[in-house]
């Protein structure tokens, strides 16, 4: 990493809004395309040939940075919003409740939901369509070319039924789409259903049997030749322009699965049903559907989706997981703040070393900085922005103000990192409360005696009613059947969740390093988690949890 110490010969006094960019991309337009720092991860997300169709990472990594340059570079870009999805209204249908309630599994429903939505909007994008005119054109053109086909009959007839529809919204496709399901299963298992929606608590009240012959029943409903279809129009789709050399590519991206889009009695099956769909759009070869997808939101999926089956093993290759060098972060940095300095205070080149102090302490001062953070840019963007902001009317940033923010930045991690993970893990905020205060470095020994752990246990007994929080679930079961070794098992399972979200390094045996998650392994199992093994509370955290240094 080339470091310079420059002096400028116009010295700059540090105004009250000075700050390398917004730390959240969606608002970051002034910085984000004139300092985009080019990251091997966009290459690959634009290639079509490269099967990875998820950009993972945790909150602050960069994905919703990376589809807005893919948008921007490419030429044939469609964003799906999500609210416009109307999916509420499928969450909200009493018929979905109903077949969720007998314990039907909806994943085929979801998938035919969005393969729906994808390839229509893919026509939508491939034809320029826009209007009724445009729509019907479209389907012209393919019935013109395959309708001599008659392996091809079943994906036309399917999309003759949306002929003149192309165009209309997703809310309308998704409803018209649940509706027909809701009309089929309320004709076959009416008297059932006004059951349901009459009387609270009627699923509960099912013997095994009576639930076992509904959800047969339902089955053959719900998982109808819709989804065959839809794999019919793949099919059309692939072929219609897969002779075609210099065919345009086009891109589909979606983004913003973290945030409150549909109701979360639905939104986890649907994030699952996504996952296990797009894989077939693999097959058309001058599309991609790329997804930004949060590792908090992707541990929450594989926590709903235990009891059917869902394996992220077998979807690791779609899976690209975006990770940042110091070295990559140093050259982000750089940019920003020249970009900062030639905007508003000089016409000069000023990079880093102009502005901060070298040293901290003994420490190189970016070293000391990125030290405390996770190697993300919203953790430095954030830091180097507090900073700033505390050396207004100043002409550079000490290493005392350096210090000083650590206390607010640190504060601010904490507390974001407990929002982002707390839909997983719920019982965190507990166990780092309990931290606070006891020191940087633990043996499971160091906290399995009674006075730690058995505080812990009972908080979480108290507090935590989460059916998925493998702490909370693990809880229960030790005070149904008390023992020392289920003590210890609770602190490495422990250490495993706090190092899985990055609030810590483990080392597992003496003669070796400490393993971040955030840049080594992502998941150390508790089993791995040894007597001998150490866990070290993360720089960043310490200000905030009242942990010395040198603890």
């Amino acid at each position: 990493m080339a470091k310079y110490l420059r002096k400028s010969s116009n010295p700059i006094i540090l105004r009250p809004d000075a700050n390398i960019g917004n730390s959240s991309a969606e608002a970051d337009d002034e910085f984000l395309f004139d300092c985009f720092f080019d990251h091997p991860s966009l290459a690959v997300l634009r290639d079509l040939s490269s099967a990875k169709l998820f950009a993972s990472g945790r909150t602050g990594i960069g994905k919703t940075a990376l589809l807005r340059m893919i948008a921007r570079k490419s030429e044939h870009v469609s964003h799906v919003d999500l609210t416009d999805l109307a999916l509420n209204y499928v969450a909200n249908s009493d018929i979905i409740q109903f077949l969720n309630a007998i314990d039907l599994d909806l994943d085929l429903f979801y998938q035919t939901l969005w393969k729906h939505v994808l390839c229509i909007e893919f026509i939508r994008l491939r034809f320029n369509v826009d209007d009724s005119d445009a729509s019907r054109f479209a389907f012209s053109r393919l019935f013109e070319i395959f309708s001599g086909d008659a392996r091809k009959k079943a994906a036309l007839d399917y999309l003759r039924e949306w002929e003149s529809r192309f165009w209309i919204t997703m809310d309308e496709n998704i409803k018209e789409i649940t509706q027909k399901v809701e009309s089929t299963i309320d004709a076959e298992l009416s008297a059932e259903v006004e059951k349901f929606k009459g009387r609270a608590g009627y699923a509960r009240t099912l013997s095994a049997e009576k639930k076992s012959a509904l959800t047969h029943r339902a089955k053959k409903i719900v998982n109808s030749e819709l989804l065959t279809d839809l794999s019919k129009v793949l099919d059309l789709l692939s072929e219609y322009d897969g002779k075609d050399r210099y065919s345009s590519n086009y891109y589909i991206l979606i983004d913003k699965l973290d945030e409150k889009w549909v109701d979360d009695r639905i939104r986890y099956q649907l994030i699952r049903a996504l996952i296990e769909c797009l894989r077939s759009f693999r097959k058309v070869r001058n599309l991609k559907v790329i997804v930004a997808l949060r590792s908090d939101v992707l541990e929450r999926v594989v926590q709903e989706s235990s009891h059917a089956g869902f394996q992220r093993e077998k979807y690791d290759d779609y899976f690209l997981r975006i990770r940042w060098t110091k070295d990559q972060l140093w050259q982000l940095v750089e940019k920003r703040i020249n970009f900062l300095f030639r905007r508003k205070y000089s016409s000069e080149n000023i990079f880093f070393y102009d502005v901060f102090e070298k040293k901290v302490g003994g420490k190189d001062s970016f070293d000391y900085m990125i030290e405390r953070t996770l190697l993300r840019p919203r953790d430095i963007i954030s830091y180097i922005n507090i900073c700033l902001s505390l050396a207004q009317g100043q002409d550079h940033v000490s290493q005392k103000i350096i210090r000083q923010a650590e206390s607010e930045y640190s504060r601010i991690r904490l507390q974001a990192l407990t929002q982002e993970w707390e839909s997983s893990y719920p019982s965190i905020k507990i166990a780092f409360n309990l931290i606070s205060g006891r020191g940087g470095r633990f043996k499971p020994g160091d906290i399995s005696g009674r006075e730690f752990i058995e505080e812990f246990i009972l908080e979480v007994d108290d507090k935590i009613q989460s059916d998925t929080d493998p702490i909370a679930k693990h809880v229960r079961d030790y005070l149904r059947r008390e023992s020392p070794e289920k003590l210890l098992t609770t602190a490495r399972l422990l250490f495993s969740t706090l190092y899985r979200i990055g609030a810590g390094g483990l080392k597992l045996a003496p003669n070796e390093p400490y393993l971040y998650a955030y840049k080594d392994v992502s998941v150390v199992l508790p089993e791995a988690i040894t007597g001998e093994a150490k866990f070290i509370v993360h720089p960043m955290l310490h200000r905030a949890l009242n942990i010395s240094e040198h603890a």
